[in-house]
């Protein structure tokens, strides 16, 4: 067969041909970069409402001023629904960037592909084999709507197999520029109300969004993700793109990146050391009565904010989710950090600051400041759980007023109560109270009692109590699942009913009962005590309903497993919601109605107000004690981490009980514990019932526990001026008063996990001995002129660990240079 001549192609031919394919190439260039374009869009100025220009595109240029528009990517929205994916989208991710998706058992392939996640059962000890696929979150509907105040965006659930309970379809996205540190975002169910706590100082923000904005916020379509940038230096804070977003009814979680593994904060729990350990630790948050034993459990209080020192610079920020609901935060080591939580809403802030200490202003600014302490309370308590009888508390006082110790509180526990029932006495063991507390008034002193908020409800017309017979006729009880009977529990005074807070016929109650009981006992100053609440039987004496609420699809990791575990049935009802969703709040409730009480009690004056369960906030209201600790060098160490935590939140009267609650206190445990209690904020020592008597004088006349004892709260008493004005600026403008050294010497990287030592204000170093028989401590020296405070000399050291010198009689104590310290003239009271 002929073949056909091939067609030889001209020079020109060549060249139209190539500029053709050239210009196809562009084409398909121009095509993707437009579709490129095209997913990026921009809010509006905030000055505008309604529905943004998607035409508009980019950043503001992070050198300019005003508020920062947000960015959103992502796919456009696709409009419809997809149908649900036959198995897991699962990439590849960086197993430090796991997010568990077993959470709640130990993990199977089988449980694994049910949740509709990825399995890898490889990687370092601690790495999620079960992690979070693509499927699971939620996508951006339409475009972000302004308003006054930020902007809003419409959320809708990406079809995805259930983990703990079917997704809200319709999520609402509520964002603030509520000042130009502060960020505010929100996620609520679009269709249903949700319990949202009800602070009494954090209303909802009515303002126009901030200008000169030092963050910009960006907003990922699908999955959904939001990033918060620190304006100075583009540095990512907060990034929720490495977990999903989860919204179900009882299950609610947001993960975010961190720029640094410097964090700090969240409780309350017994943190070994300050600075966390970001290697996979799950922190269960929910109040709960126990003993602070280290082992990671919840305790009494519940805080959810956290301070991320970014790097030498000091620049910082925090975070602090506002949800009263029992969850579980974990860290990473990404590092990054997850909030679980089984209710509420996912109500975030962010700080930015350019130090710790203004972070720790920021939050405070939001949640309110520490109330101011009267100076009486700034002196040293007594205190122990069983004196007995009035003769033995008599004999504590006077022993230790005979040593002059100075010492101006003394605390009554419940043995003052007669059958342990509130605003009441003894009129046996504790007969002429009344006539004692007025011999302490005549020497300077003050006296504490304590209440509880279990009331007993035996009362008859042959022995009627009037506490619980006025609260029934007020119907201020907290109250059963059918929201009329009165739950019915078990404390100290046996059966018990439990007063809601919430409620403010309570407060009304709460008020006359303190103010009927100082007609007869003219105390000073109130110890709210078992106010997580605590009950010592489950739920109720009648237990618990087996439902959603008592046994939920998702139970954080708190202690013994179980909600109402030594409190009461999750399903029962205060005024401000079931106890499912106000549990946490007890604490903080019963403190503000006991403020109120104060202000009528004690018209014209500070009083004192000590609580043991805590929320967001309750600084405002009361000191805290760090619970019923034990006579060991362990919680000697652990109450260091405890009290600078404390300040971040807000509550700076904090301290432990000094040489411990519970068992017998070795001398040495005692003297080491005494020296650093002097300058612990709220200096307390405090004994449990059975144990030897601990107070200094108890120790001997000449010995070196009581002398060293003495000699150190004098020193205190001297410094009161100072430590007053530290709590005047906590009160006014924020600060801490007990402060952590990485927050004068941020610059210092030595100084970021340091522990064992800290600062008054600025410019006291506390540096005490914590181990047994040690007689050196190894110290750090932070970047200052620093001279002793004993003999006035300057230490020659910067900079540098040291072996300081610290014989039995002795705690390290130094002065800053260049900082004014007011003093006084010590004495064994605050008033001689």
């Amino acid at each position: 067969m002929a073949r056909k001549k091939l067609k030889k192609f001209t020079t020109l031919e060549i060249v139209l041909s190539v500029l053709l394919l050239v210009l196809f190439i562009i084409s398909i260039v121009l095509i993707v970069l437009l579709a490129k374009e095209s997913l990026k869009s921009t809010a509006p100025d905030p000055g505008t409402t309604g529905t943004p220009d998607p035409g508009t595109t980019g950043t503001p240029d992070p050198g300019t001023t005003g508020t920062t528009h947000p960015r959103t990517t992502g796919p456009p929205d696709p409009g419809t629904t997809a149908t649900t994916p036959v198995s897991a989208e699962c990439p590849v991710v960086n197993e430090l960037e796991r997010i568990n998706c077993i959470p709640d058992q130990p993990p199977t392939k089988a449980t694994c592909d049910q949740r509709g996640c990825c399995w890898n059962p490889q990687g370092a000890v601690s790495v999620p084999w079960c992690y979070y696929s693509k499927n699971h979150s939620y996508h951006m509907e339409g475009n972000l709507v302004n308003t006054n105040a930020g902007f809003t965006a419409r959320l809708k659930n990406l079809p995805s197999s259930p983990v703990f309970g079917s997704n809200v379809d319709n999520v609402l996205l509520t964002a603030e520029y509520q000042t130009s540190n502060r960020f505010h975002f929100k996620l609520t169910d679009q269709t249903n109300n949700r319990f949202e706590v009800p602070h009494e100082h954090m209303q909802s923000f009515s303002g126009n969004a901030a200008s000169s904005l030092t963050y910009q916020v960006e907003i990922s379509r699908q999955p959904f993700s939001i990033k918060v940038t620190r304006r100075s230096n583009n540095r990512v804070l907060f990034d929720s793109s490495i977990g999903p977003l989860l919204f179900a009814d009882q299950f609610l979680q947001l993960s975010t990146r961190l720029p640094s593994a410097n964090v700090y904060g969240l409780g309350e729990h017994v943190h070994q050391q300050y600075r966390h350990d970001m290697n996979w630790k799950t922190w269960p948050i929910f109040n709960r009565d126990t003993t602070p034993n280290g082992n990671g459990t919840n305790l009494y209080g519940a805080q959810t904010f956290f301070l991320c020192l970014e790097d030498a610079s000091g620049l910082s920020f925090g975070v602090f989710l506002m949800n009263s609901n029992a969850m579980e935060v974990v860290l990473q080591p990404a590092p990054a950090i997850t909030y679980r939580t089984i209710g509420g809403i996912l109500d975030f802030y962010v700080f930015l600051g350019n130090t710790p200490e203004q972070v720790v202003q920021e939050y405070l600014e939001l949640i309110g400041r520490p109330a101011l302490p009267s100076y009486w309370a700034l002196g040293f308590h007594l205190s122990r759980y069983e004196y007995g009888t009035l003769d033995n508390m008599r004999e504590v006082v006077e022993r230790n007023r005979a040593a002059q110790l100075p010492y101006d509180v003394q605390h009554a526990d419940i043995d003052y109560m007669d059958e342990r029932r509130d605003f009441t006495y003894d009129p046996v063991d504790f007969k002429g109270f009344p006539e004692f507390v007025n011999e302490l008034h005549n020497n300077g002193q003050k006296l504490v009692i304590i209440v509880d908020p279990a009331i007993s409800n035996n009362s008859s017309s042959s022995k009627p109590y009037g506490p619980y017979d006025r609260g029934s006729d007020m119907k201020i009880w907290v109250n059963s699942s059918d929201g009329v009977t009165p739950l019915i529990g078990e404390v100290w005074p046996g059966q018990s009913v439990f007063p809601d807070y919430t409620n403010p016929n309570c407060a009304v109650w709460w008020t006359k009962e303190f103010e009927l009981f100082h007609n007869q006992v003219e105390f000073d100053g109130i110890w709210i005590d078992m106010n997580e609440v605590s009950n010592f039987v489950d739920g109720s004496v009648s237990g618990c309903s087996t439902n959603n609420l008592n046994n939920p699809p998702f139970t954080p990791r708190i202690l013994d497993g179980y909600l109402f575990c030594k409190t009461l049935c999750m399903d029962a009802v205060q005024h401000w919601g079931k106890q499912y969703d106000v549990h946490n709040l007890y604490g903080y409730s019963m403190a503000v109605a006991t403020a109120e009480a104060a202000k009528t009690v004690f018209p014209n004056k500070r009083s004192f107000i000590l609580t043991r369960s805590t929320f967001a906030g309750s600084g405002k209201f009361a000191a805290h004690w760090l619970g019923d600790n034990t006579a060991t060098w362990d919680d000697l160490r652990w109450s260091i981490p405890g009290v600078l935590e404390f300040n971040l939140f807000g509550i700076p009267m904090v301290g432990p009980d000094i040489c411990g609650f519970a068992l017998d206190t070795p001398e040495e445990l005692c003297r080491r514990w005494m020296q650093l209690g002097a300058f612990y904020p709220f200096s307390r020592n405090h004994n449990g019932q059975g144990y030897k008597d601990q107070d200094p004088a108890s120790f001997g006349a000449d010995s070196l526990l009581l002398n060293s004892s003495r000699h150190y709260l004098n020193i205190r008493y001297t410094l009161l001026p100072y430590l007053y004005t530290l709590f005047f600026r906590a009160h006014s403008r924020g600060d801490t008063v007990a402060r952590p050294l990485l927050h004068e010497f941020y610059e210092d990287n030595s100084t970021w996990d340091v522990h064992q030592q800290f600062l008054w204000g600025p410019g006291l170093l506390i540096t005490p001995v914590l181990d047994e028989g040690a007689e050196k401590v190894m110290a750090y020296v932070p970047d200052a002129v620093w001279y002793d405070y004993e003999t006035g000399s300057q230490v020659r050291w910067r900079k540098q660990k040291v072996e300081m010198e610290l014989p039995g009689d002795k705690i390290g104590l130094h002065l800053r240079g260049g900082y004014i310290f007011p003093t006084q003239q010590p004495n064994t009271t605050t008033l001689a």
